[in-house]
């Protein structure tokens, strides 16, 4: 009841004021084109909002009905009877008024009887027209009793029970009439249906281009250009900007180009640190590209683009226990149904790829999907991914692929701590790496992005310093074991080129000399990991100059 008031009043109101406009169907001058708007859609929204038959028809409706009573819920007295309307209502009112002036009239009988000019009906706790008396006055043996209290005693005469009963089968029978009377109220608005649905959508697409326009006169948006079909699907955005973050960031907020054709880079692998902003930046991309094909003006220095046929996305995680559907498989359902439905007039927006399973797994799947979009779709695609491999792809298609990384900086310090004086990497990076200073820039840039720092959002959220240093350590490790592998394949391929000679020096097989070779990094590293997780410094320090020393003996062999 109070929705289709509140709607109906709502269409009333905006109704007559779009009248005020004295739009009419015949304003057009000699072209066809109104002398008042000149845009077509906004003249047939008006129009059909604010037609003569919409507002005489919302004013009858609301003349039927009382809005003070549809507040509160009081159904019986919903109705306004008036000219005939609702009789079965009415005429249940009419019962109702009677069976209360019946009770009305029975407390001058008992005035009378009672011989107490002052009686008067009274009410407790929810029970009505009780007669209060003091204890010690006769009333007939037929009066109920129905409360006391120490000085009075409350009674229900046998005439008023039977009235209240007559009272309340009225109020049943005019709650009965009032429901059928409403049922009645909305099949007649049937015929009326059509007509206030079209007023409440084209009232809705006004209220949308509205806010549109405001929105982009205060936040000087740009009029997007749009290419003809014949030429290539393109996309070049200029200073682009993510039309709710700008609101919230106000002028900090950092604006980025895309430069997308299909003659050229079609594709943008965007790597970078976590929180660094990639998925701020797709995201943008694919809500310019939605308010261009809608229409509206977009937060950007200048825009152009096609008329694209979807913009469809795999971001996020979720997943579908009820169904027997994991997260890992709900993230390729969504890329199974983006490569069986793109075309190469789609923006393909594809945010993180493969994390559901292995390192090994999840690279493959992620390249092998691009591969698939790049070789068979060539849609426009932004895939933003932490796998550096994925940006191997470019190889296989040159100048369609460029990689990007929004950038940051670190400072002097976190550079000194990640860099030695000799220019390699330390391996005491585990120890340091919760006390870098890195900013982020939000800025795309050309380029992989070499560090995610994961251990600065793990800080963000809170875990245990005593946890962070731990997995500081074991990634140190792993980084260890990484280099390791790589170090020992070069030099087991060198010194099997040169068998014979190392034989020859050191009086050994070379397979011996290799044996050698690996037991000494291992207990390099071995002592590189003991003095990293040793917490007295003076211990550390003696396993630091022994892996020094294993050091110089193998580079001097």
């Amino acid at each position: 009841m109070v929705q289709f008031i509140s709607v109906t009043q709502a269409i009333l109101f905006a109704g007559k004021q779009l009248q005020r406009l004295h739009i009419e169907e015949k304003d057009v001058d000699e072209k066809g084109q109104s002398r008042s708007v000149h845009s077509v859609l906004l003249r047939k929204l008006i129009l059909t909002a604010s037609s003569s038959g919409i507002i005489g028809n919302a004013a009858k409706l609301l003349s039927t009905l009382n809005k003070e009573a549809a507040d509160k819920g009081d159904l019986p007295n919903l109705f306004i009877i008036s000219s005939g309307q609702f009789p079965e209502v009415a005429k249940a009112r009419s019962l109702v008024q009677s069976a209360k002036e019946k009770l009305d009239l029975l407390i001058g009988l008992y005035r009378k009887q009672l011989r107490m000019n002052n009686l008067e009906f009274m009410s407790v706790s929810g029970t009505t027209h009780l007669i209060e008396l003091p204890v010690d006055v006769k009333v007939p043996s037929n009066w109920v009793k129905v409360n006391s209290t120490k000085k009075t005693v409350r009674y229900h005469p046998p005439e008023v029970l039977s009235a209240l009963d007559q009272l309340s089968l009225a109020n049943e029978e005019l709650m009965i009439a009032c429901r059928g009377a409403w049922d009645s109220f909305l099949r007649a608005f049937d015929k009326y249906f059509s007509e206030f649905q079209a007023a409440v959508q084209a009232l809705a697409t006004l209220d949308c281009l509205h806010s549109l326009a405001i929105l982009s006169r205060n936040k000087n948006y740009v009029r997007p250009v749009f290419v003809g079909d014949s030429e290539p699907v393109q996309m070049h955005i200029c200073s682009g900007r993510h039309p709710v973050l700008e609101t919230v960031l106000q002028d900090n907020f950092v604006p980025n180009d895309t430069n997308l054709h299909a003659d050229g880079e079609y594709c943008e692998i965007v790597t970078g640190p976590n929180m660094g902003g990639k998925s701020c930046y797709i995201r943008q991309v694919a809500l310019i590209a939605i308010m261009a094909q809608v229409g509206s003006f977009v937060p950007a220095s200048s825009a152009k683009l096609c008329v694209l046929d979807g913009i469809h996305t795999r971001m996020g995680s979720s997943d579908s226990i009820q169904q027997g559907r994991s997260t890992f498989l709900e993230e390729l359902s969504e890329a199974s149904h983006i490569i069986h439905n793109c075309t190469s007039r789609s923006l393909v927006i594809i945010d993180e790829l493969g994390r559901g399973t292995s390192t090994h797994d999840g690279v493959a799947i992620a390249y092998a999907t691009l591969h698939y979009l790049l070789e068979h779709k060539r849609c426009m695609v932004l895939f933003v991914t932490h796998y550096p491999k994925i940006v191997d792809v470019k190889n296989e298609f040159p100048g369609s692929v460029g990689a990007y990384h929004v950038s940051y900086m670190m400072s002097q310090r976190a550079m000194d701590m990640d860099t030695d004086k000799t220019g390699s990497k330390s391996d005491k990076n585990a120890q340091t790496m919760d006390h870098e200073d890195v900013t982020y820039l939000y800025k795309l840039v050309p380029g992989v992005s070499e560090r995610s720092f994961g251990f600065k959002v793990a800080q963000l959220a809170q875990l245990p310093s005593s946890c962070i240093r731990r997995a500081n350590i074991m990634a140190a490790e792993l980084e260890a074991m990484i280099v390791s592998r790589v170090k020992n394949s070069s030099a087991q391929k060198t010194l099997q080129g040169s068998q014979e000679s190392i034989s020859i020096q050191s009086g050994c097989s070379g397979a011996e000399q290799i044996g050698l070779e690996e037991d000494a990094c291992r207990e390099f590293f071995l002592d590189l990991k003991s003095a990293l997780g040793n917490a007295d410094p003076e211990r550390s320090l003696q396993f630091l100059k022994h892996a020094r020393s294993i050091a110089k003996e193998l580079i001097g062999r």
